[in-house]
């Protein structure tokens, strides 16, 4: 599973920081999207993307899966599952995103 995450965000690096701390498995690849040539950088800027396998996940879909993938945050997947059908999850996560400070 690759984590593309902006390298000049403090708040994704730290993202990157927490979830290679937390991949006890070690089965996640943290690595800055502006290094990435196989996906356009445009729409990597404007949310978190996890690749597994054949599929994309973006944003709060992104936070979902891997919440999902780590057993560390096991616990935190079923209320990360309650806000996905109302909305609350990605507006929440949009609105941080939209706010984050970049280098």
């Amino acid at each position: 599973m690759r984590v593309l995450i902006d390298a000049g965000c403090p708040y994704c690096r730290a993202l990157g920081r927490a979830l290679e701390a937390l991949d006890l498995g070690k089965t996640l690849r943290v690595e800055p999207l502006q290094e990435a040539q196989d996906l356009p950088q445009a729409e990597l800027l404007k949310a978190l993307h996890v690749l597994e396998g054949g599929r994309t996940h973006r944003g709060y879909a992104a936070l979902v899966a891997l919440s999902r993938r780590l057993p560390l945050l096991w616990p935190l997947y079923p209320f990360l599952l309650l806000l996905v059908p109302f909305g609350l999850g990605e507006g929440l996560y949009r609105f941080l995103a939209q706010r984050r400070p970049r280098a």
